[in-house]
């Protein structure tokens, strides 16, 4: 069989689609993985953050005084009445360069038969922006203590 000149062989055609078959696969694929992964660190994010957020809501609830702060609390930066944590990616606490930050506010309501203690538990992701991942808010009633004898 002659060749002429300027002629591409079929062979060479065929290789070119297939590559450009498995480049386009490739391409596909990847951005699945990557959406996949993006999606467990979502999940793995929001399940952190109802454990972090649930642990400052039960200390709340165990509250037996209106002066008290949760334990959680205790080391936490505080401006107005507003208590922040901040963690690393591992949520680990750190004070540099946080990855996630927990925001409680506390609130007291008193009344003239107690103190309602309201805490408001924003947990937020700081990368690429700020972005909420979990929000909670509890409630505890501490009536007022009467001093008399039982």
């Amino acid at each position: 069989m002659r060749r002429i000149p300027g002629q591409m062989n079929p062979f060479f055609i065929e290789i070119i689609f297939v590559i450009l078959f498995f480049a386009i696969s490739a391409t596909a694929t990847l951005q699945l993985f990557v959406a996949a992964n993006n999606r467990a660190r979502q999940s793995s994010d929001l399940s952190v953050a109802v454990i972090h957020a649930e642990n400052i809501a039960e200390q709340v609830l165990t509250m037996t005084s209106p002066n008290e702060l949760p334990p959680a609390l205790k080391n936490a930066r505080q401006s107005g009445g507003k208590y922040t944590i901040d963690y690393d990616k591992n949520w680990n606490r750190t004070q540099t360069n946080p990855r996630y930050v927990v925001g409680v506010t506390l609130n007291k309501t008193v009344t003239a038969g107690g103190t309602l203690v309201r805490a408001d538990i924003d947990i937020n992701r700081r990368h690429n922006g700020e972005r909420r991942i979990y929000s909670l808010h509890s409630e505890k009633y501490l009536p007022r203590r009467t001093g008399g004898s039982a």
